[in-house]
């Protein structure tokens, strides 16, 4: 009887480490939703888009919105409503700038699969009126009217008119602005890192950019300055149907150090696709 019992045991335990095991195996191979966007680029994104409501901020309105969502397996986005809200003009805004937020869907053993998630949003009267000042604007201005307000997302080769860097000079180039802008990272000068960051971001109706990601990284902090390059430059929007549109751009800024020398860079040859 005693033997008997000792395998009952036995057989009991590893039962119950197989159940863990498995547990474990299941949630490995679940990633959940993400934004494109990586949580910095993200959270400027929305210091940059956020406007303020006026009639908000007469009446000092201020609080955290959360959303509830599903996000679909080809990342689209169903069900979206407001489980936090905060007043009816600052729930319009915090729905508005969501609209623009790409997501990545979850996945289950390398299969996209729908789940459900929430996302928070603060509006802060006084940290809005300090990041105005910083960003040089309280409202958001739009070059080319009429607007397209579906959110679609157009390729370059889809649409009328491509989106065109703006400069204060008509002789100022795309290729002359990253030459004279860009700084060669420390720690890929003392690896001797070179290569090439394919950035890709959305072009916004009113020339800003969003959802902005090094989709072929380099190491060194060549990412970052590539993502810094971009940021600083404002856009004419894409026209498509005699409206300004949302368009996917991407571009490639090359690191290379020069032979002759130090912290020199051989001059981007910038390639612009989808």
């Amino acid at each position: 009887m005693l033997t008997i019992n000792i395998n009952k045991v036995n057989f009991k335990i590893l039962f119950i480490i197989f159940i863990l095991i498995s547990g474990n195996i299941g949630a490995q191979n679940f990633i959940p939703a993400s934004c494109y966007m990586n949580k910095s680029q993200l959270k400027d994104f929305i210091k940059a888009e956020m406007v303020y409501p006026e009639k908000a901020i007469q009446e000092k309105a201020e609080g955290i919105v959360e959303l509830s969502f599903i996000i679909n397996p080809d990342g689209s986005i169903q069900h979206l409503k407001i489980i936090e809200p905060v007043s009816p003009e600052i729930d319009k805004e915090a729905i508005r700038i969501f609209k623009k937020i790409i997501w990545i869907p979850a996945e289950n053993f390398g299969k996209p699969v729908a789940s459900r998630y929430t996302f928070s949003i603060k509006f802060n009267i006084k940290k809005y009126k300090k990041n105005c000042k910083i960003r040089g604007y309280a409202e958001i201005t739009y070059p080319y009217q009429p607007v397209d307000t579906t959110n679609k997302i157009y390729s370059i080769r889809d649409i009328d008119s491509s989106p065109i860097p703006v400069f204060e000079s008509k002789n100022y180039s795309l290729n002359k602005f990253i030459n004279e802008n860009i700084i060669y990272p420390e720690a890929a000068f003392k690896q001797n890192i070179s290569g090439i960051v394919k950035v890709c971001f959305i072009i916004e109706t009113h020339g800003m950019i969003s959802n902005i990601v090094a989709e072929e990284p380099l190491a060194g902090g060549c990412s970052q300055e590539a993502i810094r390059i971009i940021k600083l430059l404002n856009w004419k929007p894409g026209i498509k149907d005699k409206k300004a549109v949302r368009v996917k751009m991407s571009l490639d800024i090359t690191f290379k150090l020069s032979q002759k020398s130090g912290h020199q860079i051989v001059p981007n040859n910038q390639n612009k696709s989808m």
